[in-house]
């Protein structure tokens, strides 16, 4: 036996040992695997939901969303570009909001349909700076018209399609993010168009709640300051149960305090009161674009008896544009406050959102910043001097106990961390499968997978003899490999992934077959065992290499285009191909290399 042989069969060894490892954790409960085993990896193959059963959600997420915030931010970063043109913002500054201010009295700016916006310049004159190297800075948009001093622009069609499909995959990468906080690594989560599919095995009605809310949860965070000198709600015909009051606030350092506006609301659907009153407001024009007006909820009191007093919701009027926003977040996690011993959720910015975060507490120094979570306040804090460090926290309103309090924390941090969705989702479909379809499924479906691997191994051993029976070592050898792979990638095993293994099994033992047949027509020509061996191999190899590889393409098509199920399918497939491929031709040749060289057989029975 030469050297090389040797090596080839430690290769074998070494690989059959480390996909022993890598597969026994996942059969454990049918053949208990040990403590050291374990150790070595925690990576399981899981079941999929045609077989466990569990929750199935599909959310649609609206792409035409991502359209109008395109528009949306071309149209203010117009407004600032022409801002440092026309003088009121400095150049290489964050403007504040004094300075936009100024900018809008000269120019203002209009959002048309649903990728237009139009700019109006008081003085006709100043459009002339709007210059065509300036628009072409902003690849994507294109001016549809230009008359006096009003200049309109749309979002180019070619970037339609694109800006949609971003949105759709950002919203795929969120969610699957959310989802691996929780832990839930055999989760599935897959965009089928606009649409996109979440898959968890096993969960329960508990979990089923808990991991909707978590999803969908936009998780947009906006730092404001809190505009107490405002008139928008002067003279606003309060529907029954909302009540105008006033508060003491001050407007900044050194300035005299003002009485700040609010609504108030008390009682059950209190929230919805408002919520349904600001909606009419935005409906009708009466809040402006410069201004925002949000929902809080108010820290319950206790009357002298220790009773919770009703629930109550007030409204803040903001400052609409957000100086900084989640975006500007590099880590958060739960803490807890020894004074009061409730948890908060900490916040560390980047190093541009700590500066812009100490510039914005810095400029609003006794004045109140909102923190702003899926527009609701969830705080509203004075600012006690500027902000340095890069650290916040936000400490969760609303009267709960703590493990209500803790929980929603933990889940804050997991949509803070995995990012805010780019638009918003729309659930589209729910539903939770039960696990009896699942246990009949997998039990007529393993059934199935064991008489069709049976029958391959009796008829390999049957017809073409020592052949034979090398042909079923290397097709159970190309199981072990192909589960081994499956559980190493923590894979999920569907009812179509267990039609592909069956169907891998039978591709396996294709090439043995052809260099079985090619072996037999050598030695029918006469030609020594090893000579027909090494002649074998050689001639089948290319038949045996252009057919899996075939095959392998059309697996890579429906894995790219293919959906759930058939994708579980082509990636069993494509990797049965590759193992087979190893255990058919490489260690097949180890095996008879050993016969014919090492054992010197004289007689190579092949059928």
């Amino acid at each position: 036996m030469d050297r090389g042989w040797y090596f080839r069969f430690v290769v074998i060894l070494t690989l059959t040992a480390a996909a022993v490892c890598a597969l026994w954790p996942s059969i454990d409960p049918w053949l208990p695997a040990p403590e050291f085993v374990k150790n070595l990896s925690e990576r399981r193959i899981s079941p999929g939901l045609d077989i466990r059963g569990g929750l199935r959600l599909m959310y649609e997420v609206e792409v035409d969303e991502a359209i109008r915030d395109r528009r949306d931010i071309r149209a203010d970063q117009f407004v600032v570009a022409m801002g440092r043109a026309l003088g009121t913002i400095p150049e290489d500054t964050i403007p504040d909001r004094e300075q936009l201010a100024k900018t809008r009295e000269k120019v203002s700016v209009e959002l048309v349909e649903e990728r237009r916006f139009r700019l109006t310049f008081k003085t006709p004159a100043d459009a002339d700076k709007l210059t065509r190297e300036l628009i072409n800075d902003y690849g994507d948009l294109r001016e549809v018209a230009r008359e006096g001093g009003v200049v309109s622009f749309e979002v180019k069609a070619d970037f339609l399609d694109q800006i949609r499909d971003t949105a759709v995959q950002q919203a795929r990468e969120t969610i699957t993010n959310r989802i691996d906080g929780l832990g839930l690594r055999e989760a599935s989560v897959t965009a089928q168009g606009s649409d996109i599919v979440v898959e968890v095995p096993g969960a329960d009605e508990s979990a089923f709640n808990r991991i909707r809310e978590l999803i969908s949860r936009t998780a947009r965070l906006e730092f404001k300051i809190v505009d107490e000198e405002s008139s928008l709600l002067d003279g606003v015909e309060l529907p029954e149960g909302v009540t105008l009051q006033t508060e003491p606030a001050s407007t900044g350092e050194g300035q005299p305090q003002v009485s700040s506006k609010f609504l108030l609301a008390r009682g059950e659907g209190a929230r919805q009161k408002l919520a349904d009153l600001i909606e009419s407001l935005r409906t009708s024009g009466q809040i402006p674009g410069e201004t925002d007006l949000v929902l809080g909820e108010m820290d319950r009191a206790e009357d002298d008896a220790g009773t919770q007093t009703e629930a109550a919701w007030r409204t803040y009027t903001l400052h609409a544009r957000a100086e900084v926003t989640g975006q500007a977040i590099e880590d958060a996690f739960v803490a807890n406050d020894p004074q009061n011993n409730k948890p908060y959720v900490a916040l560390n910015f980047n190093r541009e959102g700590a500066d812009l975060f100490e510039d914005l507490t810095g400029r609003n120094v006794k004045r109140r910043m909102a923190i702003v979570l899926d527009d609701r306040v969830e705080s509203a804090p004075v600012i006690q001097t500027r902000i340095g460090g890069g650290r916040c926290q936000i400490t969760l309103g609303g009267y709960r106990g703590y493990n209500e309090i803790i929980n929603e924390a933990n889940d804050l941090v997991i949509v803070l961390k995995a990012g805010a969705l780019p638009v918003p989702i729309r659930p589209a479909n729910e539903q939770m499968i039960g696990p009896t379809l699942g246990a009949d499924a997998i039990q007529t479906g393993a059934k199935g997978t064991f008489f069709g691997i049976a029958a391959v191994l009796l008829f390999m051993l049957v017809y073409y003899q020592v052949a034979g029976l090398v042909a079923d070592v290397m097709v159970l050898l190309n199981l072990v490999f192909l589960l081994a792979a499956l559980a190493f990638f923590e894979a999920t095993l569907t009812l179509p992934g267990l039609a592909g293994i069956a169907l891998t099994i039978g591709m396996a033992v294709d090439a043995n077959v052809l260099i079985t047949e090619r072996i037999r027509e050598e030695l029918r020509a006469g030609k020594s065992v090893r000579a027909a061996v090494d002649q074998g191999f050689d001639r089948a190899f290319w038949s045996i290499f252009d057919g899996q590889i075939t095959t392998m393409l059309a697996g890579v098509v429906l894995f790219q285009y293919g959906t759930g199920p058939i994708r579980g399918f082509a990636v069993t497939l494509i990797v049965g191909i590759i193992t087979s491929l190893f255990t058919g031709v490489f260690c097949s040749r180890v095996a008879f290399d050993w016969l014919v060289r090492g054992l010197r057989v004289q007689r190579l029975r092949v059928g």
